[in-house]
């Protein structure tokens, strides 16, 4: 990215809509608002009404002008908001103008990549940005908030200065001799060292909350062919999502669909019947269903048949549920199945109940910092294993500080990746190019 030029872009998704937000950032900002407007620029951070012409004196449009200076706003570059009529024409057409003054369009997540070069986010704030505005609830709406405003850099940061604290101890006994180092030295350190692996360990422990609130928690329905597992996702996400139909194996590929459950998105995922074939179509569509199994935060597993002798087990928490209750009289003796009938919607609520308790046993708290990617889990991961090799080597009858210090630096060096201190260029650029163009 060409980060000292100009850029601009929509901050609104394209479609009519009442109002349009178009963002110009950079050196020109100032000097192109005055050209487009034909007056004097506004004062800093006051919206003002103004008529904007195009290199014709055209009229453009009546927008609302707000114009931010250099390191006050969202970028800490120079930049101007134009709010403007929503209609694509009209928003097309001020774009172009503008462009034609000097600024190019800008690249995805460029504004942002922006704000977190100059120090106004760091690269965990950044990925919450992003984060937020994809938020499939209530939930993760309010965790990516708290991240933004950086809760959990500052849980991340105490952390570091724990560690940076240990290395100060740790150099300073390495340029003494051993003699002079007191025998409550090594404990001391040993306390520091365990309260600051408690710390990390409760940040690891919010990730599986954090990434399954942010995409959904994954439901996949499995079982033979015809046993109703399409009428179940149906039946579950009140809309007709699935085609329904007597003829096995109706269903070759997955199915999804969303649905709120407590403020929480469910994503259920309809998958091929799973049987032996020699249908080429259908052994894709079963191959994708093991994928999806590998990967579910829940698998409901449906059969039609009351006297199956084994069910299978998975790795993940799971539900055997008999289906067509409403067709056949004998039932299984087995308390953990649960009978409903997809078709009538007999027993489906209790179902949903069983799902909510067995995934919502914990209610989330939006106080506590979460991890929302994988990334973000392998760096602090990655802390915690030299941590965790810091405290072997302090516990050991002469411990070698050389290798204690070096292990250190390693744990802080994971923390400082995470937030973006040293972070790699392909992390980095994974984190602004999933960003919308205007953000």
């Amino acid at each position: 990215m060409k980060g000292d030029a100009t850029f601009v872009a929509p901050a609104t998704p394209f479609g009519h809509s009442g109002v349009a937000v178009i963002r110009i950032n950079g050196p020109l900002s100032k000097n192109i608002l005055s050209e487009l407007s034909r007056t004097k620029i506004p004062k800093a951070k006051s919206v003002t009404l103004t008529k904007l012409y195009d290199s014709k004196e055209n009229l453009l449009d009546e927008c609302l002008v707000t114009y931010f200076v250099s390191p006050s706003s969202y970028t800490g570059d120079d930049m101007v908001e134009i709010s403007c009529h929503g209609n694509p024409v009209i928003v097309d057409k001020i774009i172009k103008t503008i462009n034609n003054h000097g600024a190019r369009p800008a690249e995805p997540g460029e504004f942002t990549k922006r704000a977190f070069i100059n120090g106004k986010l760091d690269l965990l704030q950044a990925e919450a940005v992003g984060a937020l505005i994809k938020s499939k609830s209530e939930v993760a709406a309010k965790i990516n908030q708290q991240t933004l405003n950086g809760a959990l850099s500052a849980a991340l940061i105490k952390i570091r200065a724990s560690l940076i604290s240990l290395a100060g101890k740790i150099e300073h006994a390495i340029d003494i001799s051993e003699a002079e180092i007191a025998s409550s030295f090594y404990e001391e350190c040993t306390l520091q060292m365990n309260a600051t692996i408690s710390s990390t360990k409760e940040i690891l422990s919010t990730f599986k909350a954090g990434k399954m609130l942010n995409e959904g928690i994954r439901v996949v329905i499995t079982g033979k062919p015809n046993v109703g597992k399409s009428t179940l996702i149906n039946s579950l996400s009140g809309s007709e999502r699935a085609i329904v139909s007597d003829v096995p194996g109706t269903t070759r590929d997955t199915v999804e669909s969303e649905v709120l459950i407590d403020g929480v998105a469910f994503r259920l995922i309809d998958t091929a019947g799973i049987h032996p074939t020699e249908d080429k179509i259908e052994k894709i569509g079963i191959d994708k269903a093991n994928d999806e199994i590998d990967f579910a935060d829940l698998v409901l597993y449906v059969f039609d048949k009351p006297n199956v002798k084994k069910l299978p087990r998975y790795s993940c928490p799971h539900v055997h549920i008999l289906n067509k209750n409403d067709l056949h009289k004998l039932t299984s003796s087995d308390n953990s199945i649960i009978h409903i009938s997809a078709k009538t919607g007999y027993n489906v609520d209790y179902l949903l109940k069983k799902i909510k308790k067995m995934m919502l046993t914990n209610p989330v708290s939006t106080d506590t910092p979460h991890l929302i990617s994988q990334h973000q889990n392998i760096a602090m991961n990655k802390s915690l294993q030299s941590q965790k090799e810091i405290q072997s080597l302090l516990n050991h009858p002469q411990p070698e500080l050389e290798i204690v210090a070096f292990e250190i630096r390693e744990a802080i060096e994971a923390i400082d990746g995470l937030m973006g201190k040293t972070s790699p260029d392909d992390i980095l650029n994974n984190v602004f190019e999933t960003l919308c163009v205007g953000k």
